[in-house]
């Protein structure tokens, strides 16, 4: 079957969003693999905590005084890169940030920590495949780029393009590589590394070694800002004790765990496992949770948050099933955990956690001879086709769930190449651009929007009023602070999910670009939906018609002017 391909109308040169923007850098960065976006947790004892509602209305206050784009006042100089039609900087970008006022005079100099009169020093950590040869090796045979080298010139390339485009107030940005120390579950050398990468006092920090929470909590206690995939699936509350220094990219595990528990209880619950093996698909659907955590129970209070929720939807948890990242016992730990699924007859597996633990699992399923339905919960990566074609093919034509990141496009027209080749003239070295174009979007957008006085607090109130964006197919929403898209102060870069499901005779290119069988197929032509909205009905799960796993044009609201490229100049 070929893949089921949607174009879209606009005479523009189309543009998409991100990829797989808000929530990941498990590929460019080997370090980050073992980082999960998710729900997860432990035991009982520990109560859940109310998802995003750390801090309080304060959260908001400060709100950034610089101005943005106002189409009404004709008097402020917006700059020479403003489209004043859209009232958006002139990159073709959906995500490219509104207007702002023009520095007049003096920048005020030394305003914080790594901001002077003349640059904003910025440290982009590097993991070093070498440190954890057996994740480098299981992400290489992916086709995915692992080099740090590669990927410097990348993120150099996006670098000179944001700098260009969006306003600094007159500061250079001063971008320098830190080469990590270990790998990334070694709390000994990721305090190490975060002491040393503080001591060379940068305003912020992009990626790092999170699977560990020292990382997070030694950056944030040194006040510097943690950002993006610095700062990657955070519990909500750690985010608030140490606000306003972590912020990273996609939902927080709470909030990922709400759309999980969402689509479980709005379209699962009480119905058979139709979409299972032969052996299930006629029974009443009967639940296990295969969910990450660490040693120390890091995420146990967000899986809380998800078995409650749960819970009060009338949804009972037959297996409830921990695991940690151990790719040297990855076969034995699934084959225990299979063992219990089959146990506790559960029909319907939820899981939530990182894109390599499938493939031990759903090896381990076909094995036993166990063909459940496989729900997609909160995860990192496991929704593109990059890892999806690695999992056992007879178990994943049973799997769908959520698509946290936006529907797919063709990548001469993908938001990280086109960007990459319209600015510098050449395709993006790296072949994980999206994950790096993600890392830095976040970073010089609230730069911009702060304005000249760039210190963490009117930096996290640029980004906490800055308007949404996005909620198209190729674009989830994001936003920050109180929106009323979630409960309380939302400390999260993403509102809004698709829904999918895996086609293994799908044949096209997988997100960086290898053609090959097996590709997701997003419901609703790409429509995405908040918490509130989550449909009750279905949405055209495993049905072709309405479902799309490649736009071969962006969709009409993803799409941007032609803007003259720089590089042809």
């Amino acid at each position: 079957m070929e893949p089921t391909q949607k174009k879209a109308g606009g005479g523009n040169r189309p543009s998409a969003a991100k990829r797989y923007g808000p929530i990941a850098a498990i590929i460019a960065i080997i370090v980050v693999v073992a980082i999960i976006v998710v729900a997860t947790g432990g035991s009982d004892d520990k109560k859940a905590t109310t998802p995003t509602n750390g801090g309080s209305a304060s959260a908001t206050d400060g709100k950034a005084t610089w101005p943005l784009f106002d189409k009404s006042d004709t008097k402020t100089d917006w700059g020479p890169n403003c489209d004043t039609d859209l009232g958006k900087i002139e990159i073709p970008w959906v995500r490219a940030v509104p207007c702002a006022k023009q520095l007049e005079g003096d920048n005020g100099g030394a305003t914080t920590t790594g901001v002077t009169g003349d640059a904003i020093k910025i440290v982009v950590y590097q993991g070093d495949p070498a440190k954890n040869p057996l994740q480098a090796a299981t992400v290489s045979n992916t086709g995915a780029d692992v080099s740090p080298a590669s990927a410097r010139l990348t993120y150099d390339g996006y670098f000179k393009m944001f700098e260009k485009y969006y306003n600094t107030y007159g500061r250079k940005l001063d971008i320098v590589y830190f080469p990590g120390t270990g790998g990334p579950a070694d709390e000994v050398t990721a305090r190490a590394d975060a002491n040393a990468i503080a001591d060379m006092k940068p305003f912020a920090v992009l990626s790092g070694p999170t699977q560990t929470p020292v990382w997070t909590e030694t950056i944030a206690s040194r006040d510097v800002l943690c950002l993006g995939n610095c700062s990657l699936a955070v519990p909500n509350q750690t985010v608030v004790d140490n606000a306003p220094y972590l912020m990273g990219t996609g939902p927080t595990p709470e909030q990922a765990g709400l759309m999980t528990s969402k689509l479980v209880t709005n379209l699962l619950k009480g119905k058979n496992a139709v979409y299972g093996g032969d052996a299930v698909k006629n029974k009443k659907r009967v639940f296990g949770v295969t969910h990450y955590d660490t040693v120390d129970g890091q995420q146990r209070a967000a899986y809380g948050v998800l078995k409650d929720s749960l819970s009060k939807g009338g949804v009972k948890i037959a297996a409830d099933l921990p695991f940690q990242l151990d790719l040297a016992r990855g076969q034995e730990n699934a084959r225990t955990m299979i063992a219990k699924l089959k146990a506790a007859k559960v029909t319907t597996v939820i899981y939530t956690g990182d894109p390599l633990t499938p493939a031990y699992l759903t090896k381990e399923a076909t094995a036993q001879n166990y063909f459940p339905e496989w729900v997609i919960g909160s995860n990192v990566l496991v929704d593109i086709a990059v890892f999806g074609r690695t999992y056992d093919q007879e178990q994943w034509q049973h799997a769908f769930g959520l698509a946290l990141n936006g529907a797919r496009v063709n990548q001469d027209v993908n938001p990280g190449y086109s960007l990459y080749q319209w600015f510098n003239g050449e395709p993006p070295p790296d072949n994980t651009y999206g994950v790096i174009l993600t890392d830095i979007w976040q970073l010089v957008s609230g730069i911009h929007e702060a304005g000249p006085n760039l210190t963490p607090e009117t930096y996290k109130a640029a980004v906490f009023n800055a308007p949404i964006n996005g909620g198209s197919p190729l674009a989830p929403q994001t936003s920050r602070g109180m929106h009323g898209f979630w409960p309380g102060v939302d400390w999260g870069g993403s509102d809004d999910t698709g829904l999918l499901w895996w086609n293994p005779k799908a044949r096209g290119e997988n997100e960086i670009g290898n053609v090959g069988d097996g590709l997701y197929e997003f419901t609703a032509n790409g429509k995405r939906w908040t918490l509130a909205d989550m449909p009750t009905t279905d949405p055209g799960l495993f049905k072709a018609s309405g479902s799309v796993t490649i736009f071969t044009e962006a969709p009409k609201a993803d799409q941007t002017p032609d803007y003259p490229s720089p590089a042809k100049k």
